[in-house]
Parts: structure tokens; sequence; C-alpha cells
């Protein structure tokens, strides 16, 4: 299952009433979801575009494999930093790409936003 750009706008606990639902529905599986730290969360109510779409984050997480810790069988496998993404900077303008670059080098930001993989 794949829910990417879902996560990051649930607050904590609807994200994991999500997650423990889909664990108890299915037998097995993977789930892929993207999610935000908590500063990149925090600051999200600042961010022009998402004020201007009403896209605030409602949740955000440091420590994502922690996450696990939420249903017996979730197990998490993996991530990958989507500020970083080799695909998403193939697609991305090349404003896009050198501002990635650049933001990339400030502590933090690169683990801003990351696509997760666990599996039940």
């Amino acid at each position: 299952m794949i829910a990417e750009g879902l996560v990051p706008y649930l607050t904590e606990v609807d994200a994991r009433r999500l997650l423990t639902g889909i664990v108890d529905t299915f037998p097995a599986g993977q789930i892929l979801f993207d999610t935000v730290s908590v500063s990149a969360w925090r600051t999200s109510r600042w961010d022009p575009l998402a004020r201007r779409y009403n896209a605030q984050f409602h949740s955000g997480f440091d420590d994502t494999a922690a996450l696990a810790d939420w249903h017996p069988r979730l197990e998490y496998v993996d991530e990958a930093p989507m500020n970083d993404s080799p695909v998403l900077m193939a697609k991305a303008p090349p404003a896009i790409r050198s501002m990635f670059r650049l933001m990339n080098l400030l502590p933090g930001f690169k683990r801003s936003s990351r696509i997760l993989r666990f599996r039940f």
C-alpha cells in the first residue's frame, strides 16, 4: 500500500489509527508513506505556499523507526530522503534541483522529508 502525500496532513492520532487499521485489516504486506521531521511540521505554518493552499502539516516524526511500536506486527524496513531522491531530482526543474542541493547542505534538511517503508 502506498500512502504518499497523506500522513503529514494527519494528526499523530489519525496517523496511528490509519497504520494500525491497515495492519489489522490485512494478513501481510508493506506500506510506504512519506513523513516530515518535527521541525518541518512545526515550521510548515509559516510556509507561504502551504498557507496559500491551506496545506499545513499536522504531524512530524524524528525517530521514524519508533512508529513500528504502534503495532506488534509492524516492522520498520527502511527510509529514503525525498530531498535527495535521484528520480525526483531528475524530474525537477533546474532551479528546484539547485535549491535542494544547497538546502541538503544544511543540518537536518536532508532528513526533513522521507519516504518510509514498513512491513507487517
